[in-house]
């Protein structure tokens, strides 16, 4: 509370130490004035409007010299004098409620808590400000803000100062007590490229880890140079006979050892096929590709730069010396690592699955903060909008907003989908296109089995002589 004690002293905007006092009473402050009142039966009515141009609006007027308090309406002004002891509710009620002219001049960067890739869609935040203008009977005005790509935010944000507040979400280091919370934490996470894709050679060295390829070499070639060195040992090629299935005699007239260790490397060998072959089909329905990073730590031993959208990055200790400014339109369709908020991230997740640029969101939560919607101070909405947005978000309807977003980005993803697949239709390789193919394997085949034709009758005919 606020008591200014005027006297008989006129206020004026040239008056520099008034007009310093009264420029910095918060809004929601109650001001009252102790003044001299005269003849003059405007008087009460220019001080009313001294303060209304300085956005004071909880005013009451006291005259020291006559029975009369004065209160008032805004918008436009209006006086109230009452006599005697008026109560404190009939003095400091609902300014808000009395205005005639009633607006809310807003203003919002576009993101996927403002706009959606559907017309008939807004977004969460911006229906929340609708809504809440449209409870309130005030004229909502919006604008969306245009800024310069390389300028940073705040140099954007200070070209409309002019608005009540901005829609968009914002995260202070510091309290400001002009600002109202989300309510909703916010999670901030990374989405970085999965790895390339395998070459044909890669794909099939694959299946195995390097140490088991150079024991497999080393059996194989530890059993090649036992046959050279002692060639008595063994009567079959232990390596032939399990790579191939080459034997020179009937494995059952061998030797009792030759027997166990050709048994044991056959079922080895065997297993590794069959684990190899299982590895190589289970590359058809997942295309293989090298390890992605799976950790924050794993980001910073490959030497990864982190991007992020000009958002506050001093308490995130994770990404030290790895953060830098992203200048970039879209946000992951570049090939960069992008820390940002989840719900961005997943959004744009969908998109890159149609766009066939493979992403992946680490685990690792990065940080959580609270976001906030900023007010100009001196606005008379702020503490109205606090208790209307926590009816809303006990109502669930930020939740329903939000679903409604999410399915019109599916929406919006399956239309891609629809189009890209009526795209690719065109690559595919149709039959027509492959009889030529055809005509060559089945000459080939022909050729083939003429020449094992021959090759039967040339043999009985041998036999026979």
């Amino acid at each position: 509370m606020a008591f200014i004690l005027l006297g008989n002293k006129t206020m004026a905007h040239d008056d520099y130490n008034i007009h310093q006092w009264v420029a910095n009473i918060p809004f929601e402050c109650k001001t009252i004035v102790l003044f001299e009142g005269n003849s003059n039966a405007t008087q009460p009515n220019q001080i009313g409007h001294y303060f209304a141009t300085m956005s004071l609006w909880n005013v009451i007027l006291i005259a020291t010299n006559l029975d009369a308090v004065y209160a008032f309406h805004y918008g436009p002004l209006r006086i109230l004098k009452y006599t005697n002891f008026p109560s404190y509710n009939v003095l400091f009620f609902d300014r808000l409620q009395t205005l005639q002219t009633r607006h809310l001049l807003a203003a919002y960067m576009k993101d996927i808590y403002t706009k959606t890739r559907c017309k008939n869609i807004l977004g969460e935040d911006l229906s929340l400000f609708k809504l809440f203008a449209d409870t309130f009977n005030l004229e909502f005005y919006v604008e969306e803000m245009q800024c310069i790509k390389s300028e940073l935010p705040v140099t954007c944000f200070s070209r409309y100062a002019d608005k009540d507040l901005l829609i968009n979400r914002f995260f202070f280091q510091q309290y400001n007590r002009f600002a109202v919370d989300c309510i909703k934490m916010e999670k901030i996470a990374i989405a970085t490229p999965k790895g390339r894709l395998l070459t044909i050679w890669e794909i099939l060295l694959h299946p195995f880890q390097q140490p088991v390829w150079w024991i497999l070499i080393a059996i194989c070639s530890g059993f090649q140079l036992l046959e050279i060195i002692i060639p008595t040992l063994f009567t079959n090629s232990i390596v032939g006979l399990a790579l191939f299935g080459f034997e020179k005699r009937q494995l059952r007239f061998t030797g009792r050892t030759e027997k166990i260790t050709a048994s044991a490397f056959v079922v080895m060998i065997f297993l590794f096929k069959c684990a190899y072959e299982a590895k190589l089909i289970s590359y058809i329905t997942e295309t293989p590709r090298e390890p992605s990073a799976l950790s924050i730590e794993q980001l910073r031993q490959r030497n990864i730069t982190v991007y992020h959208k000009h958002f506050n990055t001093t308490h995130m200790n994770k990404l030290k010396g790895m953060l830098a400014t992203y200048d970039g339109d879209s946000l992951v369709f570049e090939g960069s690592t992008i820390a940002d908020n989840i719900n961005a991230l997943n959004i744009e997740m969908m998109l890159n699955d149609v766009e066939g640029t493979p992403y992946k969101i680490l685990d690792e939560t990065l940080f959580e903060m609270l976001p906030f919607f900023t007010f100009q101070p001196k606005i008379a909405i702020r503490q109205p909008f606090l208790k209307y947005q926590h009816r809303v978000f006990e109502a669930g309807l930020p939740m329903h907003w939000h679903q409604k977003m999410l399915n019109c980005y599916r929406t919006h993803v399956n239309e891609l989908k629809l189009k890209t697949h009526s795209n690719s239709m065109e690559n595919f390789i149709h039959a027509d296109k492959l009889k030529p193919l055809i005509m060559f394997f089945s000459v080939l085949w022909t050729f083939a089995t003429a020449v094992f034709v021959i090759e039967v009758i040339v043999g009985r005919r041998l036999r026979s002589c």
